[in-house]
């Protein structure tokens, strides 16, 4: 394929991709032989402001860099901060033949898909899982309650006898704190007991209620 072949689908191909993508994309072919390398085509040209003819790079430069750089490498899907704060996704590709070198870039103004993505992460961020939040809640009240009847029984868990703890576990039950999730691992756990000797005061306490004998609080 010759020159002028070549530059027609190029043409053809920048055409195809801007249409495709609509306005917010900008395709054009540049000329790699010549200083600057003007753009021989473009295709939704607003995007960067630039026409035929025009040199300037996507930043808005002419002539501030080393055009050898863009000459012997591709670039696919690089970020671009433009002068005026907008953000595009760039890519150019190098098509080299005996008599050409050109250059296919593409170009899309991402900024309004970027605010888009800012304003879904804000609204769908949360402060925390509910269902962990209620227990946690939960866990804090029953901490509350068992440090409210460790203190009407004044004596620390080490120091205490049966019926003490099972005046703790009484007071408990009548506030109905054994209805909060996990209550009876923590009260285990704060009463220095197992959780199979809580379940025995709680069967022990209510067998007592049965038969009329009452544990004082």
């Amino acid at each position: 394929m010759n020159r002028e072949e070549m530059l027609a689908f190029l043409k053809n191909e920048a055409r195809g991709i801007a249409t495709m993508f609509g306005p917010n994309c900008e395709t054009l072919v540049h000329d790699m032989t010549r200083p600057g390398h003007p753009i021989l085509a473009i295709y939704n040209g607003t995007v960067t402001g630039r026409e035929i003819g025009s040199t300037a790079d996507i930043f808005g430069d002419i002539g501030d860099y080393d055009e050898t750089v863009y000459k012997n490498k591709d670039y696919t899907n690089q970020l671009v901060l433009s002068r005026d704060g907008r953000t595009l996704k760039s890519t150019t590709f190098n098509v080299v033949g005996e008599d050409y070198h050109f250059a296919l870039g593409i170009n899309l103004d991402i900024t309004h898909m970027v605010r888009a993505r800012q304003m879904l992460t804000e609204m769908t961020a949360t402060s925390g899982d509910l269902q962990q939040t209620l227990m946690q809640d939960a866990r804090s009240q029953l901490e509350e309650l068992l440090r409210e009847c460790v203190s009407a029984v004044g004596k620390e868990p080490e120091a205490m006898k049966k019926t003490d703890r099972m005046r703790i576990i009484r007071m408990l039950y009548k506030r109905r704190a054994f209805t909060y999730q996990k209550s009876v691992a923590i009260v285990a756990e704060r009463l220095n007991v197992s959780r199979y000797t809580v379940y025995k005061y709680m069967h022990e306490l209510e067998e007592m209620e049965k038969a009329g004998s009452v544990v004082k609080d």
